[in-house]
């Protein structure tokens, strides 16, 4: 059951958890569908199922790379909330909105595997990693000047989250970027996801 705290302006973030969760655990899962097995018209054999396995090697990589990065986006959310004690109307539809960029990312990582030779997939992509981790951003950005954040909470770590989130938009913009003049390579770039996962837990 949904508490409210304080006033009918504050709740608990019991609820918004649970529904962050289960809306990635869809997401996540609905990657998997650009994996559907390869008709195979020709003579079947060890070569007609390997001719036919690596036309959807660009969708097993588009999969991979949109299933970590989910999952970092998840890990990162999952931090920002174990320090935030309450949840404000505002917080929520930020939340709702970044929410909608999720719900996104099947979508956007099939047009990568699809049409990954054309800039206009990947930018479309690129985006949607950008309003993801925008609002990641808001969220922690918003909590933190509304003292919606525990009492507890290191105030060194404040400035550090916020680092991070701010390294991961721009990370997303050079992704962009890279869309226009190589787009086949531009997921590459989040490999420096990685140093993050460090920085966070440092």
């Amino acid at each position: 059951m949904d508490e409210y705290v304080g006033s009918n302006k504050y709740r608990s973030t019991d609820r918004l958890e649970t529904l962050v969760d289960g809306i990635f655990a869809i997401a996540m899962t609905l990657l998997v569908l650009n994996l559907a097995i390869p008709e195979i018209t020709s003579p079947v054999s060890n070569l007609a199922i390997q001719n036919s396995l690596y036309h959807i090697l660009p969708n097993f990589i588009s999969l991979v790379v949109s299933f970590v990065l989910l999952a970092l986006f998840w890990s990162i959310h999952h931090r920002i909330f174990n320090q935030i004690k309450i949840v404000n109307k505002h917080l929520l539809w930020i939340n709702v909105i970044w929410l909608l960029f999720i719900v996104l990312v099947p979508f956007s990582a099939s047009l990568t595997g699809k049409y990954g030779d054309f800039s206009i997939s990947h930018i479309i992509f690129n985006l949607n990693m950008l309003g993801i981790s925008f609002f990641l951003y808001l969220n922690w950005a918003y909590a933190n000047q509304s003292d919606l954040l525990h009492e507890n909470v290191d105030v060194t770590t404040i400035p550090k989250t916020k680092m991070v989130n701010l390294v991961f938009i721009f990370i997303t913009l050079l992704a962009l970027l890279l869309s226009f003049v190589i787009p086949s390579f531009s997921s590459l770039v989040y490999l420096l996801i990685f140093p993050l996962e460090y920085l966070i837990e440092g």
